[in-house]
């Protein structure tokens, strides 16, 4: 089991992978299998991945049209190999202004310190108006 150290400060180089868009860095962090969701219904989202079979495919492409910046923990809850991590992070995307918003992300790791799953609220409005 990670202590919260561990656990805290995987999230926070994973993070700071997403932040540089470092793809390769970021998927050192997955264990095979696991899952990723972004919370939202699909339908409304224009074509913006909520998930995806293989976590980097979807990842991948929310790098490629959203970048992230100036990302800021703001609380996290560990329970074991469980977490809950509210972030604030400026998000931007080609042909619109950068905006600042909150992401709230429950995650499982595996033994290892590799995420086995990953659900992410976000602000779903913004992510479409982004997106458009």
């Amino acid at each position: 089991m990670l202590s919260r150290e561990q656990a805290l400060r995987i999230l926070d180089e994973a993070y700071a992978a997403r932040v540089r868009g470092d793809k390769d860095a970021l998927a050192r962090y997955w264990a095979e299998g696991a899952s990723f969701e972004i919370a939202g219904e699909t339908t409304l989202m224009n074509g913006v991945p909520l998930t995806a079979a293989s976590p980097m495919k979807a990842i991948s492409e929310l790098m490629d049209r959203f970048q992230f910046s100036s990302l800021r923990r703001l609380d996290a809850l560990v329970d074991g190999n469980r977490v809950a991590v509210r972030w604030e992070v400026t998000i931007g995307a080609a042909g619109k202004p950068n905006a600042t918003t909150q992401l709230f992300d429950l995650i499982t790791f595996n033994d290892a310190g590799k995420i086995e799953s990953f659900v992410q609220f976000a602000d779903t409005a913004l992510v479409r108006h982004l997106a458009g």
